[in-house]
């Protein structure tokens, strides 16, 4: 007798995988954070950019900062953009090249969203002890002055 063929997995079949089932528990705290977490990245990044492209190719600048140093600062750029192919020649037609430019900056800006999502996590979370700080003090501040009345 033969013996069956062994399957070929992923981690080259010499470790088992490591498989963590989460708690209920976990899932319902957890998921709404990382939720809102990558939703408030997302908007900071699109901010991010969209002011940057503002100041970046502004022909005029709402800015209080004087002219010299608003071109220092954002290095001035004047926007004239021209779509190229992949041989460099200008492109006539851009029928779903504006799409796939769309596609990408929104790729883009999802990465940098992940990448600064821990940072909004912990921003989060110190503003949410900030918050039942001030909250226990106010509870005990007006219940010190119903008491001594």
């Amino acid at each position: 007798m033969s013996n069956p063929p062994v399957p070929v997995s992923g981690n080259r079949g010499d470790a088992k995988p490591d498989i963590r089932r989460q708690s209920a528990l976990y899932k319902v705290v957890m998921t709404p954070i990382i939720f809102v977490s990558f939703v408030i990245s997302l908007a900071i990044v699109d901010l991010k950019y969209t002011m940057h492209r503002s100041h970046y190719h502004a022909e005029r600048r709402p800015s209080r900062l004087p002219p010299w140093l608003h071109r220092i600062v954002y290095k001035y750029r004047p926007y004239h953009y021209t779509a190229v192919d992949e041989n460099g020649k200008p492109v006539e037609n851009m029928d779903g090249y504006y799409h796939s430019k769309q596609r990408k900056l929104m790729a883009m800006e999802a990465d940098d969203a992940f990448q600064m999502r821990r940072t909004v996590v912990a921003s989060l979370v110190l503003a949410g002890m900030v918050a039942i700080w001030g909250a226990w003090w106010t509870l005990r501040w007006v219940l010190g002055k119903v008491c001594w009345v």
